[in-house]
C-alpha cells in the first residue's frame, strides 16, 4: 500500500511540476541563445519549473528541443511583438486577442527584449496577466564593466534579485554539457563529414575560421598554419563555414582553405551541430558555433581578442581560451598558431 501511495504521490508531483511553465524571450544570436541555457536549466533545477520554452530566431534555436533543457521554441517573427513597443497609455487589447494567447499559461516570463520600466515591459506585463498571474522579468543582455563574473551568472543573479519568491540562490555550472546529441545526430554527423571527404577513421579537428564580426576573427593565415600543423600529425582536419564566411571571405581565401582541408558549407545550424558532435576537437573564434561546440561537450579551443573572456568564455566541460593581444590576433603569428596546435593535439591524443 505504501508503494502505491508513493507512486501516486510522485505522479501527482510530476504532473504539478510539468504544469508549471516558463518562457524566455531571447532575440540574440547563436551564442546568446546558447549562453541562456544555464539560466533555463536553473528554472527547472531551483524553481521547479517543468516546461521551459524559448522565443527566438528559429534558425538559431531549431535544434534545442530534445537536446537541451528547452522543451519547445517559437519564432519571434511569428508573434506580433512590435505591438508591445507602443506607448503604454495607448496600448489596447481586444477580447480574445492573439497576443493574450501567446503568453497565457506561463508562470514566469523572462525577456531579453526591451528595457526595465519600458513601454514594452509594461505592455508585456499587462498582456501576460490578462490570462493568469505571471512574473515578468526583463534581463540585460550584457553585464556592466564592473561585473566580475560570467554572463550566465549575471543572468541568474539578475533574475533572482527580481523574484518575490523565497528562492534567492542558485548555482551555474560552467563545466556542464548543456547540449546533448541523440543517436540520429551522430549518425547524420558522420554522413556529413564523410560526404565532405573527411576521414572519420582518424581523429577529427573541426575548425571554424569566421564569426559574426571581422574584429573577432583571428588572422586567416594562422588558421592555415594551424590546420597544416594538425595534418602533419595525421589529424583529419575540416573547415566549417557559415553564411557569413561564404559572403565575406574572398574567393582566394575559400580556395586556399579548400586546398588544405575539406570545407563544410551550406548547412543548417542543426547540420552544423551534428557535424560538430562528431569532432574530437573544435577550434574557433569568439563565435556562436564555438559556444555551441563547447556546450555540446566537444573539447574546444577558443581564439579570443575583442571581448572579455571572463564575461563571455564558452561554457562546457573541456574548454581552453587563448586570449591574445592585437598583434598576435590581427597578423600571422606562427608561434601562437603552433601553441594552439599543441593544445589541440593534447585533446586529440588523450
Amino acid at each position: 500500500m505504501d508503494d502505491i501511495l508513493n507512486i501516486l504521490s510522485k505522479t501527482e508531483d510530476d504532473a504539478m511540476r510539468n504544469s508549471r511553465r516558463a518562457v524566455i524571450i531571447q532575440p540574440g544570436a547563436i551564442g546568446d541563445c546558447v549562453l541562456t541555457l544555464p539560466l533555463a536549466e536553473s528554472l527547472k533545477t531551483h524553481f521547479g519549473i517543468g516546461t521551459v520554452l524559448m522565443f527566438g530566431r528559429s534558425s538559431y534555436i531549431e535544434y534545442f528541443p530534445g537536446r537541451t533543457c528547452i522543451d519547445g521554441i517559437r519564432n519571434l517573427d511569428s508573434i506580433d511583438l512590435h505591438r508591445l513597443f507602443v506607448n503604454h497609455r495607448e496600448f489596447e487589447l481586444a477580447d480574445g486577442d492573439s497576443l493574450i494567447g501567446v503568453f497565457s499559461g506561463f508562470e514566469q516570463i523572462i525577456t531579453f527584449l526591451g528595457q526595465t520600466g519600458s513601454d514594452f515591459e509594461n505592455n508585456l506585463i499587462f498582456t501576460a496577466n490578462c490570462s493568469n498571474p505571471v512574473e515578468v522579468t526583463t534581463l540585460q543582455l550584457k553585464p556592466g564593466d564592473n561585473y566580475a563574473g560570467h554572463i550566465t551568472k549575471f543572468h541568474l543573479d539578475m533574475f533572482l534579485s527580481s523574484q518575490t519568491s523565497d528562492v534567492k540562490s542558485g548555482e551555474i555550472d560552467l563545466k556542464k554539457t548543456y547540449i546533448t546529441p541523440c543517436k540520429t545526430d551522430l549518425a547524420n554527423g558522420q554522413k556529413i563529414l564523410s560526404s565532405a571527404g573527411v576521414d572519420t577513421k582518424q581523429k577529427v579537428a573541426l575548425i571554424h575560421p569566421g564569426s559574426g564580426s571581422a574584429a573577432k576573427n583571428w588572422h586567416i593565415d594562422n588558421f592555415f598554419m594551424l590546420a597544416e600543423a594538425l595534418r602533419e600529425k595525421n589529424i583529419s582536419v575540416a573547415f566549417t563555414l557559415g553564411p557569413v564566411e561564404m559572403e565575406t571571405f574572398k574567393t582566394k581565401t575559400l580556395d586556399a582553405l579548400g586546398a588544405i582541408a575539406p570545407l563544410l558549407v551550406d548547412m543548417s545550424l542543426t547540420e552544423t551541430f551534428q557535424a560538430v558532435s562528431c569532432a574530437n576537437c573544435f577550434i574557433g573564434n569568439d563565435s556562436g558555433v564555438t559556444h555551441l561546440a563547447a556546450a555540446a561537450g566537444i573539447p574546444t579551443i577558443a581564439c579570443w581578442s575583442a571581448t572579455n573572456p571572463v564575461h563571455y568564455h564558452p561554457v562546457g566541460p573541456s574548454v581552453s581560451v587563448f586570449q591574445m593581444n592585437s598583434g598576435d590576433f590581427t597578423s600571422p603569428c606562427p608561434q601562437k598558431a603552433n601553441e594552439i596546435a599543441q593544445a589541440a593535439l593534447k585533446f586529440l591524443t588523450s
